[in-house]
């Protein structure tokens, strides 16, 4: 099959359309690859409505997603355009992934850059927080760092919903200790 110009495909940003897109793609891999890669390109709304695509996909058939999660992994810290950052972020949340060691840690860090970060978009640190709780049961050792870069930071998030989040995860967390 030749490649589909998903550029035009995603004039807008719709339901309907990522919906057709989505069906496009189907389950082949290299009309998905066609979705991630224009996902990466940083184009502000072709990126974002790329990267929804990618992401239905993925809900659609989560099997898809799991030769993905390194890529992901490794293009999370260098993207600029938090709609895909978040959107990558959603697909983490839905998928935990612990195949590689090096992947994980390099996904951790960031997500603890992250937290910290005032920059940051409310979204990005809720699914940030939402993954570190997952995997703070699959890695207890980073549990210490977590319990303390909550208590610095949930004083100064903006979002009262974030805060009362990170409280209450502050709490379970203290408790597993």
């Amino acid at each position: 099959m030749p490649a589909l110009d998903f550029e035009s495909i995603l004039s807008d940003s719709s339901r309907s359309l990522a919906d057709y897109a989505a069906m496009t793609v189907g389950d082949d891999p290299k009309l998905l690859k066609q979705v991630f890669d224009l996902s990466l390109l940083q184009k502000k709304q072709v990126s974002m409505r790329a990267a929804r695509v990618f992401d239905l996909c993925c809900e659609r058939n989560p099997g898809f997603v799991r030769p993905w999660l390194k890529k992901i992994v490794r293009e999370l810290p260098k993207l600029k355009d938090n709609s895909v950052k978040r959107i990558f972020l959603h697909i983490l949340v839905r998928h935990p992934w612990v195949d590689d060691e090096v992947g994980m840690g390099r996904l951790i860090d960031t997500l603890f850059r992250w937290l910290s970060d005032d920059a940051q978009p409310i979204a990005v640190k809720a699914y940030s927080l939402s993954i570190l709780e997952n995997l703070s049961t699959l890695y207890p050792e980073f549990r210490n760092e977590l319990i303390l870069t909550l208590e610095e930071s949930i004083p100064f998030w903006e979002s009262a919903a974030l805060q009362s989040h990170g409280r209450k995860m502050l709490k379970k967390l203290t408790r597993a200790r």
